[in-house]
């Protein structure tokens, strides 16, 4: 009877999903005409210019400025491409982008239009809803791109405070602390803000893993779980530029199996079917939703395009290359398990790595020492949502490998987890002080057995 009862409240999620989904893209739409009419583009690239001369931008994709340079910058300087983008009807601007050049160095041609120095080549770039541009077209028209990524940091460092605060609530303060020590050691969150197109996606994601920690283990409704799921999926699409999509969705299985497995739960099959079938759906909604919202930008923007068959062409081709195809000048290994080592490794290159290895050999004297209580049932269904992250990396094996040095971000993330599952696997309680305590009286008396 439960079964049947599980499966009544999924097909009604299903449904629930798929009307959001559908009442969601007119939003996009509206959304972006609606800035994109307000928008001063003069104004913008005043400011672009601006940000060129005092060292925020550079043409050679190195500015000058502090904490300036960094990250991506072929991707920032694309986005403010985007966003100069003067067609004069606002619905064409939306869903059919244009870059004005040949996009070939961003950060040089960016300089240049922005400066008035305009020229008869385009590039479409509809492939994507672009959705960014709903946040620089308003922040460019008044403040200085050095004043929007002082706002992107605030805005970034809010939203990983309060996925903290919702995390530690969920699933509890050690393991939440453990999964944050390691993902703000193996990533660049702390200051991704100058990339304002990844600092928009890594808020959404945080913000969106906040809100489900907050509301599934309280209500334990798969019914809500699946629409929220829903809901940050397609959102997700429209404001993400194919940064880390596997984040979101793998932070929400990992907090329903959480919900669902957490002590005094025994590892049953009784209770671990439903819960695998829930984390299931959950991670399905939100890739159902994701691609739905995909599909209808590409129909609108081969309506849109004054050569549709063309367009949807160019769509295909990036598709198909973006999966297992080779790029001519990024020639890089088609091999199976390839992109998610190379994930692993590109996790690991940061000095991030150091506080890591400390915590691992906490964690390791830890479970040596409680090894009786350590349930690996348990910590193997907890890790299993880490397997989202790695079959993304394969299935998108050209741009995973291309791209390795942001897109590892989600597999930092799935190492998180890992941590964070060891300890809730372990029934003796500790706290991050405790262990590193433990830890070091084990160093200093030279005990590296494990305790009798």
């Amino acid at each position: 009877m439960q079964s049947k009862s599980l499966l009544r409240q999924i097909l009604l999620a299903g449904v629930l999903a798929v009307l959001l989904v559908l009442a969601l893209q007119p939003l996009f739409v509206a959304t972006l005409v609606v800035t994109r009419s307000h928008a001063d583009l003069a104004a913008i690239r005043a400011h672009i210019t601006e940000a060129y001369a005092d060292g925020t931008l550079a043409a050679d994709e190195h500015p000058t400025r502090f904490m300036q340079g960094g990250g991506h910058q072929f991707t920032e300087c694309t986005g403010l491409l985007l966003s100069i983008d003067n067609q004069p009807d606002p619905l064409t601007a939306a869903l059919y982008p244009q870059l004005h050049s040949k996009y070939r160095g961003p950060c040089v041609e960016l300089q240049g239009i922005a400066a008035g120095h305009e020229t008869a080549d385009r590039t479409s770039y509809a492939r994507y809803w672009h959705g960014y541009r709903a946040y620089l077209w308003p922040m460019l028209s008044l403040f200085s791109l050095d004043t929007v990524r002082a706002i992107n940091a605030v805005l970034l460092y809010a939203a990983t405070l309060v996925f903290f605060l919702s995390l530690r609530r969920a699933i509890g303060a050690t393991p939440a602390a453990a999964f944050f020590i390691v993902l703000l050691s193996l990533t660049d969150i702390w200051r991704m803000w100058n990339i304002t197109t990844h600092a928009l996606s890594m808020m959404l994601i945080l913000a969106g893993a906040a809100v489900f920690a907050r509301l599934y283990p309280r209500t334990r409704n798969v019914v809500l779980a699946i629409a929220v799921a829903a809901f940050f999926g397609a959102v997700f699409n429209f404001v993400d530029f194919l940064v880390n999509p596997p984040l979101m969705p793998m932070l929400f299985g990992f907090i329903v199996l959480a919900a669902e497995l957490q002590r005094p739960v025994p590892i049953t099959r009784a209770c671990v079917g439903p819960a695998m079938v829930k984390a299931g759906f959950v991670v399905l909604a939100w890739f159902g939703a994701y691609g739905v919202t995909w599909a209808s930008e590409w129909a609108l923007a081969i309506w849109m395009s004054p050569n549709g068959h063309q367009a949807g062409l160019s769509i295909l081709k990036e598709i198909t290359l973006r999966l297992y195809g080779v790029e001519p000048d990024s020639v890089v290994p088609m091999y199976p398990l390839v992109p998610t080592l190379t994930m692993i490794v590109q996790s690991f290159i940061s000095v991030g790595s150091v506080t890591v290895a400390v915590l691992a050999a906490a964690m390791i004297v830890h479970l040596r020492t409680n090894w009786s209580t350590f349930e690996w049932r348990r910590f193997l269904l907890l890790i299993s949502p880490t397997l989202v992250a790695t079959a993304w990396f394969e299935i998108l094996n050209n741009h995973t490998q291309t791209h390795s040095h942001f897109t590892y971000r989600s597999e930092s993330a799935a190492i998180a987890i890992i941590f964070a599952a060891a300890v809730m696997a372990t029934n003796a309680p500790a706290t991050i002080g405790s262990l590193l305590r433990n830890l070091w009286r084990r160093v200093r008396r030279g005990d590296v057995e494990p305790a009798v």
